[in-house]
């Protein structure tokens, strides 16, 4: 079982904060802002949580899709192989790590992947999903002619709204995954937000 101190670099830990900070705001915003078939008739706050919301939403588009550039970059400190272990050695990673929790009643951690490395990779996936779907609505609703009143505007808000609720979820438990690294003396929030 690996259980070394993880070692980031200033990049990874920069993208990690400025997509955590701006998936948060995003978040947020999501609670009180008015949505565009609502917009017109929307408080002062609720309109600039909608307004703020795209622009962040933009921003956190544009750090994912450095973040996926990050990742492609040979001999870096984030790997495909263990953020996505789905086969071979990092599958028997994750199921390792999984009997490790259940044996050892704390969570494993490292940089070697396995089940820690599929939490954030699924985290990944998950706001790049919000990302994508979030640029196409402002696609359609501010290059398109019918703006929200595009037949694609309706589909592509569900999803969106969809992979929302899931990254609240995955929020949730991430930030309680961390808690416990933290209450098990293993500092580690301090090291990946040490910018």
């Amino acid at each position: 079982m690996q259980n070394e101190t993880p070692k980031w670099s200033k990049i990874t830990r920069w993208l990690h904060t400025l997509i955590a900070l701006s998936l948060t705001a995003q978040l947020i915003l999501s609670l009180v802002l008015a949505p565009p078939d609502e917009f017109d008739d929307a408080s002062e706050l609720a309109k600039t949580a909608m307004e703020g919301h795209e622009v962040v939403g933009l921003v956190a588009a544009g750090l994912l899709f450095l973040h996926w550039l990050w990742m492609l970059i040979p001999n870096n400190d984030v790997k495909l192989g263990n953020l996505f272990p789905i086969i071979g050695a990092g599958l028997k990673q994750t199921k390792s790590d999984i009997g490790y929790i259940l044996k050892n009643k704390t969570l494993p951690y490292g940089d070697h992947g396995g089940l820690s490395g599929l939490v954030h990779g699924l985290g990944i996936l998950i706001a790049s999903a919000i990302a994508a779907t979030g640029v196409g609505l402002y696609i359609v609703m501010d290059f398109t002619s019918q703006g929200f009143e595009n037949p694609l505007f309706e589909d592509i808000a569900e999803m969106h709204e969809l992979f929302g609720n899931f990254m609240w979820a995955y929020l949730i438990a991430h930030v309680f995954a961390a808690a416990w690294h933290e209450y098990a003396g293993e500092r580690i929030i301090a090291r990946m937000f040490r910018l």
